[in-house]
């Protein structure tokens, strides 16, 4: 994703490198880069290379590929995940968190996998991290937020000690708020079913101004997918004193990018577009949207409900980015920052050719020849 170099004016430098600098901002008129037409990015010089990077890009730290369910709406397993070993805070992610910051970038989120999984580890990542960004959120099927960790002030439970090192919002997948459905969906792994209602009433006690926790539901016919299913969910989710919620269609993946595994052919089936639900949503009395983005790959609308409830309604699909412009930065487990959730090609460095070889070999043979 790098792009041939040009000389601009406004310079900044970043921490007294000369190798890094802030070189032009481009705001919401088009202006002319490299013989194209662009809005709302800028223009880096880093380590020798020069990107173009939105500004509405947030950083994502995959934290781990491992996770203790096998949701079968899981995006991971239905194009590439790389393995590696749980994030630290290396000089490799040091310097991807430097090129974000220098960039702009104001959001970070920690993903995996379950990230809390290892709650000694993500109590590391998210201290080191966290503190460099306006906002922080930790998307988790809530497996580990109850366990106790080391801090600086002694014994924690894992998120009261996340919220003190700066998290500001935790995305809470539960994907029926059935028990036994959301079980058969979500298909979570040994003697913990998934979040019960204590769990999720103890999260919501931690809201405040600033941290905001949401349920995060994937809409499929073997689950939630009719407005009055959202409905039932939203009361359910509002009586244990969550106010936001998020409903997201199954990912679309393009085929070439895809795994074969069970994964793709339940996303690809299972696939509920969003419009009739945000018709039905727009008729609803006491529902007033608020806000909506409609681009190639992502469709939001976001609904504001009685009692301060908010709904988002979203439909996404990944494609291959139609031009230079980074448009998002994710660390994958095996260490390397990617600008592209689908393809192992957009690796952000090139020193990391070797580890995306790898990666490509092991992860989507198909993509080897392309």
């Amino acid at each position: 994703m790098t792009i041939s170099p040009e000389s601009f004016s406004e310079t900044r430098h970043a921490a007294g490198r000369p190798e890094r600098a802030l070189v032009r901002r481009i705001g919401t008129e088009m202006e002319a880069y490299n013989g194209r037409q662009y809005q709302n990015c800028s223009v880096l010089q880093f380590d020798g290379a020069e990107y173009l990077f939105s500004h509405r890009a947030i950083l994502t730290l995959v934290t781990t590929a491992t996770c203790n369910a096998a949701c079968k709406f899981c995006s991971n397993e239905i194009t590439f995940t790389p393995n590696g070993p749980f994030l630290e805070m290396t000089p490799s992610l040091e310097r991807t968190v430097d090129f974000a910051l220098l960039a702009g970038v104001s959001k970070v989120a920690f993903t995996g996998g379950e990230p809390t999984a290892n709650p000694s580890k993500l109590a590391r990542l998210v201290g080191a991290v966290a503190p460099r960004f306006q906002r922080a959120r930790l998307h988790t099927n809530g497996f580990g937020l109850t366990k106790t960790v080391e801090t600086a002030d002694g014994r924690s439970q894992l998120l009261p000690a996340l919220i003190a090192s700066g998290l500001t919002g935790a995305s809470l997948s539960v994907a029926h708020h059935e028990t036994e459905a959301n079980r058969r969906l979500m298909r979570i792994k040994g003697n913990w079913g998934g979040m019960s209602n204590d769990d999720i009433r103890w999260v919501a006690a931690h809201a405040s101004a600033l941290f905001t926790p949401r349920l995060s539901c994937v809409l499929s016919s073997e689950g939630v997918h009719k407005l009055d299913d959202i409905l039932g969910y939203v009361k359910w989710g509002a009586e244990l004193g969550i106010k936001k919620f998020i409903f997201r269609s199954c990912s679309q993946i393009p085929e070439p990018f895809q795994k074969a595994t069970e994964y793709s052919d339940f996303n690809e089936a299972e696939y509920i577009p969003i419009e009739p639900l945000v018709q039905e949503m727009r008729a609803l009395e006491g529902a007033r949207e608020t806000y909506t983005q409609h681009k190639s790959d992502s469709h939001v609308h976001v609904f504001q409900l009685a009692g301060g409830i908010t709904v988002d309604i979203d439909e996404s699909s990944e494609e291959e980015d139609p031009d230079p412009k980074i448009r998002r930065l994710n660390v994958m487990p095996d260490g390397v920052a990617y600008t592209s959730w689908i393809d192992p090609r957009s690796h952000l460095f090139p020193d990391d050719a070797d580890q995306v070889s790898t990666t490509i070999r092991r992860e989507l043979p198909l993509l080897a020849a392309r």
